[in-house]
C-alpha cells in the first residue's frame, strides 16, 4: 500500500477513534436531568401481576447506543418519543446485552437465556430451535394475539425467532436486490415501512373485531451501517448521520406510538424499549460492532412504561440488569407462572444490585481471532481472551485502564466464576451443522477436502490484534461504493494475505476482481480459498465466475459443494444460479424448476432478476426447439 493509502487509512482509524473518545468524555461530562426522575428498586413500586390481562409492545432498537438517546444525557438527541416513554416509567441505567450482535442478541431478548443455553451465536450461522420457548410461545399459550414485523434478514423466520407469533413480517426494501449480494445479510427495511406494516395489522385486527391482549415486537435496524437516514441531509444533523439514523427512528416509532393513543390502547399497553447492542463509533479502535465486547456495544438502553402503571418518571441506578432479564420480569408482571430462565425478574427486590452477567462475541471466529467471552458486574468487568482484561467501571468507565496483570482479587473472583458457571463449550449447538460423513466423502469426490474456518483453539490471535484489518475491510465497503475498485482491491487483497479462513477479504476481491471483467483472477483465488476453507459463498462465488467463463462442468462442480454446505437452500441464491446454469445449457425445463424453489427459499433477497429470468425460461420453454 502507498504513504498516501496507508495515511488516509489511517486517518480513518484514528479519526474515528477520537470520535469514540469524545462520546465517552461527553456521557461523563453531561450531567443527566436527575430532577424529574426518582430512583427506585423497581418491586418497591410496582408489585407482580400488575400488568395482568396488559397489551406488551416491544421494541427493539438495532445497534443504538444507550449514550445518543436524549433520556440519557445526550444533549444533541433528537428522540422525543422514546424520551417521552420515561415519563410514565423506568428507566435503567446500567442495562447490559448478551452479545453485540443481532441474532445473539434478540435471541437473550425473547427467550431469557444466554447464547451458551440456546447456542445462538452468530449471525447467519445459528438458529434458535425449537426446543426453547420464546416469550410469544408464552403469551400465545395465555391467550394473547401474537405478532411480530423486523427490519432485517438477520431476524428472518428461518432462524428461528419467529416461534410463537401468528405474524411474522419482513419484507426487505424492494431496492435492497439491486444493491446488495443476493448472499448477503445485510437486507433491511427502514422504519417508515416497518411502522406502516404494524401499524396495518393492527387496523386489520381491529375490522376483524379482535379483543384478546396482544404482544407485538417492533423491530428498527436503522443506526446500524450504512448511515443513510433521510435525514442525514439536514442541517440539524450536518456531520451525525448515525444521529440521524436514530432520529428517524423515533419519528417513525411517535406515529405508532400516537396510533396507539388515537385508539385508546396506551392506557393498558406494557411498553418495553431496548436496544440489542451498541455501536463502537471508534471506541477502542473499533469502527462499528461485533468484534469487541466494551460498553459502547454492550451497555444498552431499557425503559419500561405504562401510564397505568407508573405514576411518575423513575430510574433504577443502583445495580446492573441484563436484557436476559426482559422475559421473566414480563412473565411475572402479566402474573404468568415463570419459566426457565438465565435472568431474573426486575421485580425482585432481594436481588443482588451487583450480581455478575455473562456477556461474549463469537464473532471474531469467522476472522480467525479469538472468541471473547465475559462477566459484567455493576462496578467492574473481566473479559476473557488471549489477553485476558478487567476493568474497574467505577474508576475508568471508558475502560481504559486494563488492570487485568495487576492481579487484582476480583479479576481472579469474576475468572473463576466465568469458568463454573458458563464453561467454554456448554450449551446447545444453536444448529450449528456439523458435516456428516457422507457429506464430508462427497465434497472429497468434488475436489474439495473440508477443513472448515471456524476454528476454536488456544492459538488463535486477540481480536485487539486484528482490529485494524477488520475496519480495513470496512473501508473496502466504502471504496467499492463509490467504484474505487483499484484502491479497494488492493486494500482487500492486503487483508486476505493476512488472514487465512476470513472468507470476507477473498470474497470482496472476487467480487471486486468480477466488476473490473476479470473473472478469471476471481476463479483462481476462489478455487484456492475454498479447497482450503469451505463455505457456501466462496462456492457460490465460484461457481458464478465459472458461469461467466462458460465452464459449466466445473460451475456444477462448484454448486454441488455449495449445496452440500447448504443442504436446506437457506441460501437461495444458490438454487438460482443453478437456474442460470440450466438456462445457459438451454435446459430450460430445469431451469424454470430453479428459479421456482429459489424464490420459494429466498424471495425477499432474489429480487426481481430471478423472477425475470424464470418468465424468460417459460417463455423459451414454448419457443420451437428450446
Amino acid at each position: 500500500m502507498n504513504a498516501t493509502k496507508s495515511k488516509r487509512n489511517l486517518g480513518w482509524i484514528v479519526g474515528a477513534t477520537l470520535v469514540g473518545v469524545a462520546l465517552v468524555v461527553a456521557v461523563i461530562l453531561v450531567t443527566r436531568d436527575r430532577s424529574t426522575t426518582r430512583p427506585v428498586v423497581l418491586g418497591e413500586v410496582i408489585r407482580p401481576g400488575a400488568a395482568e390481562g396488559f397489551n406488551v409492545l416491544l421494541v427493539t432498537l438495532d445497534t443504538t447506543r444507550a449514550d445518543r438517546l436524549g433520556c440519557y444525557g445526550y444533549e444533541h438527541a433528537r428522540t422525543p418519543t422514546i424520551d417521552g416513554l420515561v415519563k410514565h416509567g423506568v428507566r435503567f441505567d446500567d442495562a447490559v446485552t448478551s452479545a453485540p450482535t443481532t441474532l445473539a442478541a434478540h435471541s437473550t431478548i425473547l427467550t431469557g437465556l444466554y447464547p451458551p443455553s440456546t447456542g445462538v451465536h452468530e449471525n447467519g450461522v445459528n438458529l434458535l430451535t425449537p426446543e426453547f420457548t420464546t416469550l410469544a410461545e408464552r403469551l400465545k399459550t395465555a391467550g394473547y394475539d401474537t405478532a411480530a414485523f423486523v427490519a432485517s434478514f438477520v431476524l428472518d423466520r428461518r432462524f428461528g425467532l419467529d416461534q410463537g407469533f401468528d405474524v411474522y413480517d419482513f419484507q426487505a426494501d424492494p431496492e435492497a436486490a439491486e444493491v446488495k449480494s443476493a448472499t448477503s445479510l445485510e437486507y433491511e427495511r427502514r422504519a417508515d415501512r416497518v411502522t406502516n406494516s404494524a401499524l396495518q395489522w393492527f387496523k386489520t385486527r381491529s375490522a376483524e373485531g379482535r379483543t384478546a391482549p396482544f404482544f407485538t415486537w417492533v423491530h428498527y435496524y436503522d443506526p446500524h451501517m450504512p448511515y443513510n437516514s433521510p435525514l442525514g441531509g439536514t442541517a440539524t444533523f450536518a456531520g451525525r448521520p448515525y444521529d440521524a439514523e436514530i432520529a428517524f427512528v423515533d419519528s417513525h416509532l411517535k406515529r405508532l406510538m400516537s396510533a396507539f393513543d388515537e385508539w385508546g390502547l396506551r392506557e393498558r399497553t406494557l411498553v418495553i424499549l431496548v436496544a440489542d447492542h451498541g455501536e463502537a463509533l471508534g471506541d477502542h479502535g473499533e469502527a462499528l460492532h461485533g468484534v469487541f465486547v466494551y460498553e459502547s456495544t454492550m451497555r444498552v438502553g431499557l425503559i419500561l412504561s405504562s401510564p397505568a402503571l407508573f405514576e411518575q418518571s423513575y430510574r433504577v441506578d443502583d445495580r446492573v440488569v441484563g436484557t436476559v432479564d426482559i422475559f421473566p420480569t414480563v412473565t411475572e408482571l402479566l402474573g404468568l407462572d415463570p419459566e426457565e430462565s438465565d435472568g431474573i425478574s426486575l421485580l425482585d427486590t432481594g436481588a443482588a444490585a451487583d450480581r455478575a452477567l455473562y456477556i461474549e462475541s463469537y464473532y471474531p471466529l469467522t476472522m480467525g481471532c479469538a472468541k471473547l467471552r465475559g462477566l459484567r458486574r455493576h462496578t467492574d468487568k473481566y473479559i476473557e481472551a488471549p489477553q485476558p482484561e478487567y476493568y474497574d467501571l467505577v474508576g475508568d468507565p471508558a475502560e481504559a485502564d486494563n488492570l487485568h496483570d495487576d492481579g487484582p482479587p476480583e479479576a481472579k473472583e469474576l475468572e473463576q466464576l466465568l469458568a463454573l458457571q458458563w464453561p467454554a463449550r456448554a450449551g446447545g449447538t444453536g444448529a450449528t451443522r456439523v458435516l456428516t460423513t457422507a457429506e464430508l466423502e462427497r465434497l472429497a469426490a468434488l475436489g474439495y477436502a473440508s477443513t472448515g474456518n471456524r476454528q476454536e483453539s488456544d492459538a488463535l490471535p486477540d481480536p485487539k490484534e486484528r482490529i485494524g484489518l477488520i475496519n480495513q475491510m470496512t473501508e473496502v465497503t466504502r471504496l467499492m461504493a463509490f467504484e474505487q475498485y483499484d484502491e479497494a482491491l488492493e486494500l482487500a487483497q492486503e487483508v486476505a494475505n493476512q488472514c487465512d479462513c476470513w472468507d470476507a477479504p477473498v470474497l470482496k476481491t472476487a467480487e471486486i476482481l468480477v466488476n473490473i471483467g476479470r473473472h478469471d483472477e476471481a476463479v483462481d483465488r476462489l478455487d484456492v480459498f475454498a479447497r482450503r476453507c469451505n463455505t457456501t459463498e466462496a462456492f457460490f462465488y465460484l461457481a458464478r465466475s465459472l458461469l461467466h467463463l462458460k465452464r459449466y462442468a466445473e460451475c456444477e462442480r462448484a454448486l454441488d459443494a455449495a449445496e452440500v454446505l447448504d443442504p436446506t437452500g437457506q441460501m437461495g441464491a444458490v438454487t438460482a444460479l443453478r437456474g442460470d446454469l440450466y438456462f445457459a445449457q438451454k435446459r430450460h425445463r430445469e431451469a424454470i424448476k430453479q428459479y421456482e424453489r429459489a424464490l420459494e427459499l429466498d424471495a425477499g433477497r432474489l429480487g426481481q432478476k430471478v423472477r425475470d429470468n424464470l418468465t424468460l425460461a417459460r417463455q423459451r420453454l414454448q419457443e420451437p426447439n428450446p
